[in-house]
């Protein structure tokens, strides 16, 4: 019921209830041979009309969108799995991390834990060294991946967009703002980002060093972001 448009609230709901509720008190002080309390039963059978055919009709819907709604699920799962997997592979941690014994592959929940459990325990805690030791053929790779997975965010909002709850659609935007920051980041500095330390030029007279640093901390927190918003993101497909 909650569900019902706020125009139809604004201009049916509300309206009906405030006629039932007055025509009711006037039944209590005018009789008048039962007049009012016929209007009050009349609004009341209009109000339960209206309340239980938006309730049919939206079961209808669900059900009608079942088997979509399930395909659309399991291409955001990819994404979420893209979104995190990507950081493991340049890190250069094993896919051997993965618990394939708690990890039943024909059970998508069983998955998202397992991907959960991975982002949360092994990725998120190895971001700001691993960020460090990127050197600049790590971050092409990693760059050319952020834009395949970008574009995933955004085939996803525009072809499904008014399919995907907002809760789930909220956190791939925040993912693909992410992403971008991070690609932006890149192509504003690939003089620096990645480059090994010695062979840094100065900026401004000093060690180039202490800038890269600072450009590595923005770039690890960009990367926390995207990995905590997957973990929302396959919470959020289970529930």
């Amino acid at each position: 019921m909650s569900g019902l448009p706020n125009y139809l609230w604004k201009r049916l709901i509300i309206p009906l209830a405030f006629l039932t509720i007055v025509f009711l008190g006037l039944a209590l002080f005018f009789p008048w041979q039962g007049f009012f309390v016929n209007l009050t039963a009349t609004f009341i059978g209009i109000l339960v009309t209206v309340l239980y055919v938006d309730f049919i009709i939206k079961q209808h819907e669900k059900s009608r969108w079942a088997q979509a709604k399930a395909l659309i699920e399991k291409r955001i799962m990819s994404f979420a799995n893209v979104s995190a997997s990507q950081f493991r592979i340049t890190f250069g941690i094993s896919h051997n991390v993965l618990n394939r014994e708690a990890m039943d592959v024909n059970n998508p929940s069983s998955v998202r834990k397992e991907m959960i459990r991975l982002t949360q325990d092994i990725l998120l805690p190895s971001v700001d060294s691993s960020v460090q030791r990127l050197n600049t053929a790590d971050w092409k790779k990693l760059i050319n991946q952020l834009k395949i997975t970008w574009e995933g965010a955004d085939k996803l909002c525009s072809v499904f967009g008014n399919r995907i709850e907002p809760e789930k659609l909220s956190l791939i935007i925040e993912i693909q703002d992410e992403i971008w920051g991070i690609m932006s980041f890149y192509a504003t500095f690939p003089d620096v980002i990645g480059v090994p330390d010695d062979e840094l030029p100065p900026i401004k007279g000093r060690s180039g060093i202490s800038d890269k640093r600072a450009m590595e901390k923005v770039i690890s927190t960009n990367i926390k972001t995207i990995l905590e918003k997957t973990i929302l993101l396959l919470k959020a497909l289970d529930t």
